[in-house]
């Protein structure tokens, strides 16, 4: 996959976008934010909010790792 409407993201928690086309444009992250809010709606009691604890568990896992969602991945990732 080399799509340019998908942004780079960076270690340090920003989005690098290569494009000045929105996300939202793409029709798979449109489908997918579609049926998110749908069930969002449908399922209002479900929406817990989110443990500061977990959110610092994720970024020290992720902290400092750039991801460019663009790049093909090596023989051996996949």
């Amino acid at each position: 996959m080399n799509d340019p409407r998908i942004p780079i993201i960076t270690g340090d928690n920003s989005v690098q976008s290569k494009t000045a086309e929105p996300m939202e444009a793409h029709p798979s992250v449109s489908r997918t934010l579609e049926l998110l809010a749908a069930d969002m709606n449908a399922y209002p009691e479900r929406m817990l909010p989110l443990d500061t604890r977990l959110v610092a568990r994720i970024l020290s896992l992720v902290d400092q790792i750039d991801v460019d969602l663009n790049e093909p991945l090596l023989a051996e990732d996949e």
